[in-house]
C-alpha cells in the first residue's frame, strides 16, 4: 500500500509539474546580431524595433542558439561561444527561455552531414567520447559562470543519422548486427554529452532531436535504441519542414505514437514555412497552405494545434527556424527570404503573431 500510495503521488506531482510549464513558441534566433551587423531593419507596422523585443512583445517565450566548437567565420557561419554567450545575455535580458543547441561540429550538422570539429576529426573512438564530454561540460561551465544557464540542452542537432561521423553514424534499415554495434558507437557518444549536463531540480533539460517526425517506423526505431540503451532524457525534439516531412495529418501521427509509448515531452524545434512562392517551392509536394502571409500564418496555428494535441498533454512547444532571415544585399538568405517571418523590408508577418500569440 505504501507503494502505491508513493507512486500516485509521484504521478500526479510530475503531471502537475508538467502542467505549470508554459507552451513553449520559441525562435532560434542565432544569426541575428549577423544580420543585424550587415544592415537588417525590423518592424511591426512601421515601427523599427530589435526583432527579439518585437517577438517579446507578440509573446515569444524561447529562443534557440545553436553553438558550433570551432566555426570558421563565413555567410551566416560565426556561432562561436563568446558569439553565443553575448547573444544568449540578450535573450535572458529579455526574459525567454534560452535553448542551446550543440552541433559538436565546426558548422552546420543535420541529416545529411554530421562533420567532426576539425580539432576531433584524428581522435580514437575512446578519445573522442571523452572529449564529447569535456566539451560539453566546459560550455556549460561558461555559461554558468556567466549567469546563462540554458533551460535546455540538444545533444546534436537533426541526429537521426547519428552525429560526429563516420564514428557516431546509424543507418535506418542496416542489418542487425550492423545497427548494434553503430548504435552502441552512438549512445557511447551521446551518454558522454548526456552526463556532462548537471542535472536535478533547476537545471538544464535535455532535448534528444531528430528530424524524422514525417516517417514513423525510423522515429520509433531511434528513440527505441536510445531507450534500450537507457540514455536518460528529458525531451523528444522533432523537425517539421512539410517539403521534407510530409504533411500535417501523418506527422500527428508520428507525434501520436511517440507519446503513447515514451511518455516523454515533445517539443518540435525547428518548423518553416513559406509566406511568398518562388522557383524553389514549384511543384514541391506537401505545400497544403497557400504560400502567402496569410497561409504561412494558418501553417502556424495548424502545427501548434497539432502539437497542442498531443496525447497525455505530452506536446510541449513549436520553435521557429531562422525567422529573421531577410533579403540582404550580397548576403545569405534562407530561401531567399521565404520563410522568414519577416518580409523583404524587415515588416513583421502576421505568422509571427499566430505562433506567439498561441503562448496566451
Amino acid at each position: 500500500m505504501k507503494t502505491r500510495c508513493r507512486l500516485a503521488f509521484l504521478l500526479v506531482a510530475g503531471a502537475t509539474a508538467l502542467g505549470a510549464e508554459p507552451f513553449y513558441v520559441g525562435a532560434d534566433l542565432s544569426a541575428l546580431p549577423i544580420y543585424e551587423e550587415r544592415g537588417a531593419k525590423f518592424s511591426k507596422n512601421g515601427r523599427a524595433g530589435d526583432a527579439l523585443a518585437l517577438f517579446r512583445a507578440e509573446g515569444m517565450n524561447g529562443v534557440r542558439l545553436r553553438l558550433f566548437v570551432n566555426p570558421q567565420p563565413e555567410g551566416i557561419v560565426d556561432n562561436s561561444l563568446d558569439y553565443t554567450v553575448a547573444l544568449a545575455r540578450r535573450v535572458k535580458a529579455a526574459g525567454a527561455a534560452f535553448m542551446l543547441d550543440l552541433h559538436y561540429s565546426d558548422t552546420w550538422a543535420d541529416p545529411q552531414k554530421q562533420i567532426k570539429p576539425a580539432a576531433w576529426s584524428a581522435l580514437p573512438f575512446d578519445e573522442l567520447v571523452a572529449r564529447v564530454g569535456a566539451y560539453t561540460r566546459g560550455v556549460l561551465a561558461r555559461f554558468e559562470r556567466e549567469g546563462l544557464r540554458p533551460d535546455f540542452v540538444q545533444i546534436g542537432n537533426e541526429i537521426t543519422n547519428g552525429a560526429l561521423w563516420p564514428d557516431g553514424r546509424v543507418n535506418f534499415g542496416a542489418p542487425a548486427d550492423e545497427d548494434a554495434a553503430a548504435w552502441s558507437r552512438l549512445a557511447r557518444l551521446l551518454r558522454a554529452g548526456i552526463e556532462a549536463v548537471p542535472r536535478g531540480a533547476g537545471q538544464p533539460r535535455i532535448i534528444l532531436h531528430i528530424e524524422s517526425g514525417g516517417n514513423l517506423a525510423k522515429s520509433l526505431w531511434w528513440f527505441r535504441h536510445v531507450r534500450d540503451a537507457g540514455l536518460d532524457y528529458d525531451v523528444i525534439g522533432l523537425s517539421y519542414y512539410p517539403d521534407w516531412h510530409g504533411g500535417l495529418a501523418n506527422y500527428r501521427r508520428t507525434l501520436a505514437a511517440l507519446a503513447d509509448e515514451f511518455q516523454k515531452p515533445i517539443q518540435v524545434v525547428e518548423a518553416g514555412y513559406p509566406w511568398k512562392t518562388s522557383k524553389k517551392w514549384t511543384g514541391k509536394a506537401n505545400m497544403d497552405w497557400p504560400l502567402t502571409p496569410a497561409g504561412q500564418a494558418q501553417f502556424l496555428r495548424d502545427v501548434v494545434a497539432a502539437v497542442r494535441g498531443v496525447p497525455h498533454g505530452l506536446g510541449r512547444g513549436v520553435w521557429y527556424w531562422h525567422p529573421e532571415s531577410i533579403p540582404l544585399p550580397g548576403h545569405y538568405a534562407w530561401e531567399s527570404g521565404t520563410c522568414a517571418l519577416f518580409d523583404e523590408r524587415g515588416e513583421m508577418l502576421p505568422g509571427a503573431t499566430a505562433l506567439f500569440g498561441t503562448a496566451k
